[in-house]
């Protein structure tokens, strides 16, 4: 299957944004094929902004993709919920604007770590973490984001293996990331 030309990232944050770019990096996406849309300023919730944009951003995949191959990657954490709930939010906004939901054709991959990317990006440098402590304010993420996204990358692959101390939320991306394969 060929490589998709365009990658839209809808994320909260820079973190979010230079995960997902590294990742798609590994991939072998060049930086002229991704498009980081804007972020939120500093004021307001990132998952908010990103939840109020979902939509547009749907629709701007499904126009695009009608005729070249286009992806759109949601990065927004779960916060102190379930990923599901995320997910069921992301499933009705599209409702509520008179969409179809997502197929699993669609190259639509929603990550939405639980409580925060930093959580991933800890457990995909092999610490041990859970998803109930907030690691959002740890000093050393940044310098983790490459590593994190190079495991991230060899998970995905189809014979990945997930160690145990994965947690729940990243092992439920796995099956989002492929959806850019």
């Amino acid at each position: 299957m060929s490589r998709r030309s365009l990658v839209l990232v809808l994320a909260e944050d820079t973190r979010h944004q230079r995960f997902v770019r590294r990742y798609l990096y590994r991939l072998g996406y060049e930086s002229r094929d991704i498009r980081d849309l804007p972020l939120p300023g500093s004021r307001g919730c990132g998952e908010q902004w990103v939840r109020e944009r979902y939509t547009k951003q749907v629709k701007a995949y499904r126009s695009r993709s009608s005729h070249a191959k286009t992806a759109l990657i949601v990065a927004i954490d779960a916060d102190t919920g379930q990923v599901a709930d995320r997910s069921r939010q992301l499933r009705e906004s599209l409702e509520q604007a008179g969409l179809p939901a997502r197929t699993p054709r669609e190259g639509i991959v929603h990550l939405i770590p639980r409580r925060s990317v930093e959580t991933w990006i800890l457990c995909l440098s092999g610490t041990e973490v859970n998803e109930v402590e907030d690691y959002s304010r740890r000093t050393d993420v940044d310098r983790l984001v490459p590593a994190a996204a190079e495991t991230f990358f060899e998970w995905t692959r189809p014979n990945g293996m997930l160690p145990v101390r994965c947690v729940p939320s990243l092992a439920a991306a796995i099956p989002e990331a492929r959806r850019l394969e």
